[in-house]
């Protein structure tokens, strides 16, 4: 089904683009509340504890910017709290994974923009599940991607909102997207395309392609960057609706499973990407300099 739809879902695609102090060691996390952060190695992410809840994922009919990928809208329940990702994934953090001999070894280029802190890019979700799958050996408990109902409840945070802040002009200083200087150069004007167009350039802060994770302010659970910077990987495999998918928050496991949905819009992306129903599809085995990840941890 995707095979149909790659180019004008990759179309899309191409519009785009820790404040708390960690606990030591895993820690009793029965006894912790929502919000509460933990590492669990100190190779591991910094981790907060989202709380259980309901919410509608994707986008209602009328939506100003919505593609007809996001719907139809309806009520997810997620029933227990889990543990998420404060910022995605940073070199730093997989080039950690490398050097303790996990990763497959794949150390992704930076294409000359920094690593450090710097969220990584150019990782495949099948790369990704390499990581997961380390961190889930170094810690111990059970690392994995975000379903993309999950990745949509925590983007929302508890809003209803096209976006987890107020004012269309106001996604400037809450997430890395499309800069107007980049917009400028040749390099910029050949990533354009018809969605670019249509949904300019506002933002002018400094970052005109990937921002040091945890650049911007946090939503109301306490995550950095969940949109723009990066696209993230879900573990969902890629469905190009909501139409029978899961209502408890678990990964949608049937579909296109040789492509996977993406979330959160990246550094490429004007106002009518950086939207917490956003998503398109990407095939798992490729990489690119947009994608990136966050990781989740289910808790006891």
């Amino acid at each position: 089904m995707f095979a149909r739809n790659q180019g004008i879902l990759w179309s899309v695609a191409l519009a785009l683009g820790f404040a708390a102090a960690a606990l030591p060691g895993p820690g009793p996390l029965v006894a912790q509340e929502a919000g509460g952060t933990f590492r669990d190695c100190e190779a591991c992410p910094l981790m907060v504890i989202a709380p259980g809840g309901s919410f509608m994922m994707g986008s209602p009919s009328d939506e100003e910017g919505r593609f007809d990928l996001e719907g139809p809208q309806r009520e997810v329940t997620i029933g227990s709290p889990f543990a998420v990702g404060v910022y995605e994934v940073s070199f730093e953090e997989w080039d950690a994974c490398v050097n303790a001999g996990g990763c497959a070894g794949y150390s992704p280029g930076d294409e000359g923009w920094g690593r450090g802190r710097r969220p990584v890019i150019n990782v495949s979700w099948e790369d990704a599940q390499t990581y997961v799958q380390w961190l889930s050996q170094e810690s111990g408990e059970d690392y994995r991607l975000l379903s993309e109902a999950e990745w949509e409840y925590v983007a929302r945070a508890g809003t209803e909102t096209l976006r987890y802040w107020s004012g269309e002009q106001e996604h400037c200083l809450h997430a890395n997207g499309l800069d107007q200087d980049l917009a400028r150069t040749s390099e910029g004007r050949a990533w354009m395309n018809e969605y670019n167009r249509l949904d300019p350039a506002q933002c002018t802060d400094g970052y005109d392609r990937t921002a040091p994770v945890g650049s911007y302010p946090a939503n109301a659970f306490g995550l950095h960057d969940v949109l723009g910077n990066v696209n993230e990987w879900t573990q969902d495999c890629w469905n190009d609706s909501y139409s029978g998918a899961p209502d408890d928050g678990r990964a949608w496991m049937s579909g296109d499973c040789s492509t996977r949905s993406l979330r959160g819009g990246g550094w490429l992306g004007g106002a009518r990407v950086l939207r917490s129903a956003f998503r398109l599809g990407y095939p798992a085995g490729n990489r690119y300099f947009l994608i990136g990840l966050r990781v989740a941890r289910s808790l006891e």
